[in-house]
């Protein structure tokens, strides 16, 4: 039986990607490559899969329940835990891993992680600027001060940009990079003189090469996807015209039923669509359920035989309709591109972001995990 819908997945891509960011990168700089969240919508397990044989260095995660279906798969890569562990006393079982490297905040956590029999690495969160996990100032030396005092193990220093991506003027980001800098004298002031450092994310790994330290966290590039349109012009502004993304997901469904309606019929729930002439419409199995934001009702399009295609009407939970009126010779059964290329035509997770008010990131990462994944040359 044919897939109602599936994704197609890129080993080149992805392995072009991985290559443009190794080139930017010191031979002792680790890469992770990023698959938290469903790899962004691109399928944890395939995309582990295509990143390992691609040559990352790590595996990034945000929880330790996907941190444990990769252990499954690969018993000894590294694999770093970005988010919090909730439970934590009572999951030292699970955690007992020296190849898991996990990113805490407290003293309690890192005196809980310091007991596990092996212990995981352990990499403190700094709060630079981010307002979110980790601490800055006196607390920041509270927790060093706890950590040495009670012989606490302690293994890396991280933090996180807040606005790289977002603007042209990178002052922010110099001040955190500073910060940065005062916490890992802190971290050497109380002993710990040998940890693992890292900061940067993927734009800033493609602009700051000053904030490389030992390791990187790329993540939305990894899927040939810009983590905006300024990251790319800033990068550009800054010499390196030369570095290029290659999109990794391609989304694709088939025409399931195509019927011709009159001038003036009303198409779709809530009657928000009517026609103006004969119309002929594709109906294609993909609605809202799986992932096809609803505010691309009456305003995005799809491309069959090559050609765009209008959605007409509200998205439904399962299916969506399309006027195909312009493309004679499609059939039921014809392959539509939701994300991707058809030809001369393409369909990118910019265009749904544009056109429904997003990111890229909320695009891709919103595709149900039911969607079977494919792996493409």
């Amino acid at each position: 039986m044919k897939d109602r819908t599936w994704i197609e997945l890129s080993r080149a891509a992805i392995s072009a990607n991985l290559k443009n960011f190794r080139a930017l990168l010191s031979p002792k700089t680790l890469l992770t490559a990023v698959i938290k969240s469903n790899a962004y919508g691109h399928g944890l397990l395939e995309t582990a899969e295509l990143a390992h044989k691609a040559g990352a260095d790590l595996f990034g995660v945000n929880s330790l329940e996907e941190a444990k279906l990769l252990r499954a798969k690969y018993p000894e890569f590294k694999i770093l835990i970005m988010g919090e562990v909730p439970g934590l006393a009572e999951r030292t079982s699970e955690v007992s891993d020296p190849n898991f490297w996990i990113i805490v905040s407290r003293t309690e956590e890192v005196r809980i992680l310091t007991n596990c029999k092996p212990s995981p690495q352990i990499h403190l969160k700094v709060d630079t600027g981010m307002a979110r996990l980790g601490f800055f100032g006196a607390d920041l030396e509270r927790t060093f001060s706890e950590i040495k005092s009670e012989g606490l193990r302690l293994d890396g220093i991280a933090t996180h940009f807040a606005s790289t991506e977002d603007v042209l003027e990178q002052k922010y980001s110099k001040e955190q990079m500073k910060s940065f800098s005062e916490a890992i004298l802190l971290a050497e002031k109380f002993g710990f003189k040998n940890l693992v450092k890292h900061a940067c994310a993927s734009a800033s790994t493609m602009l700051f090469p000053e904030a490389h330290y030992d390791l990187v966290r790329v993540g939305i590039s990894l899927y040939g996807l810009w983590p905006s349109l300024q990251t790319r012009l800033s990068l550009h502004l800054s010499g390196k015209k030369d570095f290029n993304l290659s999109p990794v997901l391609s989304w694709k469904t088939r025409i399931v039923h195509i019927k011709t309606v009159p001038e003036d019929s009303f198409v779709g729930y809530g009657s928000t669509y009517q026609t103006s002439a004969p119309t002929r419409i594709a109906v294609v199995p993909v609605g809202y359920y799986e992932g096809l934001d609803r505010k691309l009702s009456n305003n995005g399009v799809m491309l069959v035989k090559g050609k765009r295609a209008k959605i007409l009407g509200r998205i439904c939970m399962n299916m969506t309709m399309l006027d195909i009126t312009h493309i004679h010779d499609a059939e039921i059964g014809d392959v539509v591109t939701i994300l991707g290329k058809d030809r001369e035509e393409e369909i990118s997770a910019d265009d749904h972001a544009n056109w429904t008010y997003t990111i890229n990131y909320e695009v891709t990462t919103r595709i149900s995990e039911s969607v079977p994944k494919k792996i493409a040359e």
